[in-house]
């Protein structure tokens, strides 16, 4: 999380005005996408501008890029000490990238430069796909649709203030995401459907119940609808190289597009 996911950020840069022609060099299965909410590409390869090459094609030109970052690609890593949600150790929150945008891009993809240095299956992507979301609200709790449309979650973040949000809104003529579980506020209203259940824990538990695990090796790329389901990463561990003389960890790239 970062500067970058507000409205009021100067350091977006919108979608581009002209778009290229779209290549082949990278093919997603739309239907994998709409059904699960995410695709894998395994053995991508770790060529970083390839990807970028590859992505610009194939979104005709519709990259996120960040003035801030000074990039369209943001690579990063796991570090001992940070304020930076995705370069923690521990578990991340689910969340819509840049929810707080009045677009925010379709897609994200994921390239997984290196692993958790000491334990294979840590740092795991969880994914939440709007439809056993929905399903599983309905089904346990008696909440439709609609009412999470209805319901306006607040956000507190120290340096920009308040922010409301509805979890499910509408948007394209579709129904997306808008959901960042690390910022909601502690002093959430009171709703009719969750009197005595706190709000943020009855949607962490239907997400950890839905939630699908994946574990991606160095090359490996996954492919996230932004707008179709949420996504955080599992607690991740470092480990300190003598020999290197420095510390060992996860690192990621990622690149948001528009389709």
């Amino acid at each position: 999380m970062s500067v970058d996911d507000f409205a009021d950020s100067r350091n977006v840069i919108r979608w581009p005005t002209t778009r290229v022609k779209p290549g082949k060099g990278l093919q997603l299965n739309q239907r994998e996408l709409s059904d699960n909410g995410f695709q894998v590409i395994r053995k991508y390869g770790l060529d970083v501008m390839q990807l970028e090459r590859d992505l610009d094609q194939l979104s005709g030109g519709q990259l996120y890029y960040s003035d801030r970052m000074g990039s369209l690609c943001h690579q990063y890593s796991v570090l001992p000490e940070t304020d930076n949600f995705s370069e923690q150790m521990a578990c991340g929150g689910f969340h819509t990238d840049f929810m707080f945008q009045p677009n925010p891009p379709s897609h994200i993809a994921l390239l997984c430069l290196k692993p958790d240095p000491r334990h294979p299956f840590y740092g795991r992507n969880q994914i939440v796909h709007m439809r056993p979301f929905l399903e599983k609200m309905q089904l346990i709790f008696g909440v439709a649709e609609q009412d999470l449309k209805n319901l306006m979650l607040i956000y507190d973040f120290a340096e920009h203030g308040r922010f409301e949000k509805p979890l499910i809104s509408d948007f394209e003529d579709k129904t997306i995401f808008r959901f960042h579980e690390k910022l909601l506020s502690n002093g959430q209203q009171k709703v009719l459907f969750a009197p005595d259940m706190p709000l943020a824990s009855m949607l962490n538990a239907v997400m950890m119940d839905v939630m699908v695990e994946v574990s991606l090796d160095s090359g490996d790329l996954l492919i996230l609808s932004n707008h179709n389901a949420l996504h955080r990463r599992g607690e991740c561990s470092v480990e300190f190289s003598g020999i290197a003389g420095k510390w060992l960890a996860r690192e990621m790239a990622s690149i948001r597009f528009n389709l």
